[in-house]
């Protein structure tokens, strides 16, 4: 048997969950115990988070980090500190794997 934990980053209510064979971007309440919803199905990655990191371009990681957050730019704007902007710069370090870049909360 194998034991497996899969990471999830929290960019205020906006969530990158991961699973098996994939991620998604979720959406959640204010009080962060409640699904708000999730975008379309075009807003996911068909991996998990962690079989992505370090293994990008620095392009493909600033493409990713923009088009991930595309459908999410108004939650972010009214719950992350920074807003849209920052959770790109900040997905894209973790992506790249980039010590001392800070990140998400």
């Amino acid at each position: 048997m194998e034991a497996k934990s899969l990471t999830s980053l929290v960019f205020g209510n906006v969530v990158l969950e991961s699973h098996m064979n994939k991620t998604v971007i979720t959406v959640y309440a204010e009080d962060m115990r409640s699904w708000y919803f999730r975008p379309s199905p075009y807003t996911e990655l068909k991996v998990p988070l962690d079989e992505l990191r370090g293994q990008l371009s620095r392009e493909r990681a600033d493409l990713i980090s923009e088009r991930i957050f595309d459908s999410v730019t108004l939650e972010l704007e009214e719950s992350y500190p920074g807003g849209v902007e920052r959770a790109q710069k900040q997905l894209c370090a973790w992506l790249m794997n980039e010590a001392g870049e800070s990140t998400p909360a």
